[in-house]
């Protein structure tokens, strides 16, 4: 993880963001794994949180000091975010290749310039939305080269959306003084039989 140590968010160019804003209370009985051939991954699992979103989030944050969002909307370039920062796993082969536990070690020439590309790419977010406006990068662990790991499997029922929600969400839930405005971005790979997920959360924070 990185960033925002009290909300540990268990991705190749800016584009627009795509306001697919929905409802955010929703009972939760969708199950996103299998989604029509004109929808993605991605799509089908923004939408199977969204029905979830507002309730998870009231059950970590009953009192929160601010509003709690009814729903996300979808962000591009947090998207992107996520799809560079799982490009190693895709490019290359693990280290460590065990069907519960892979691990990825990059050349250090490699690494440094995966680092660089991904600094960029959130210092655009940044200047795009605000200062503080990149929240964080879930599901995966590639803060250094020696052991790189996807760490979140697809969620395949709406119980696992749930926990995945409840994993953005943190401690305090995701609350904001704006909180029409967060925003996210998913990339959900496919490598070695098993689909992952890695998420990128975005607040609109124009400071």
């Amino acid at each position: 993880m990185k960033e925002l140590n009290r909300r540990e968010f268990l991705t190749l160019t800016g584009a627009a963001v795509v306001a697919l804003s929905l409802a955010g209370c929703g009972g939760g009985s969708s199950t996103p794994p299998a989604p029509p051939a004109s929808e993605s991954k991605e799509m089908a699992l923004f939408k199977a949180i969204n029905e979830v979103w507002y309730e998870v989030n009231k059950e970590v944050a009953p009192n929160p000091s601010f509003d709690i969002c009814k729903s996300v909307v979808y962000c591009q370039e947090a998207a992107d975010l996520a799809k560079f920062t799982a490009s190693p796993f895709e490019t290359y082969e693990p280290e460590v290749d065990e069907e519960d536990y892979r691990r990825w070690n990059l050349p250090d020439d490699v690494f440094r310039e995966y680092q660089r590309r991904e600094s960029e790419m959130i210092e655009e977010i940044r200047k795009k939305y605000g200062n503080g406006s990149y929240r964080g990068t879930g599901g995966v662990s590639n803060s250094t080269h020696d052991g790189m790991q996807l760490k979140q499997l697809y969620p395949s029922n709406p119980s696992e959306v749930r926990e995945f929600v409840r994993s953005l969400a943190g401690g305090r839930g995701l609350a904001s003084p704006h909180p029409e405005q967060w925003m996210i971005g998913l990339y959900c790979p496919t490598i070695k039989g098993k689909t992952y997920t890695v998420a990128v959360m975005v607040n609109f924070a124009p400071i």
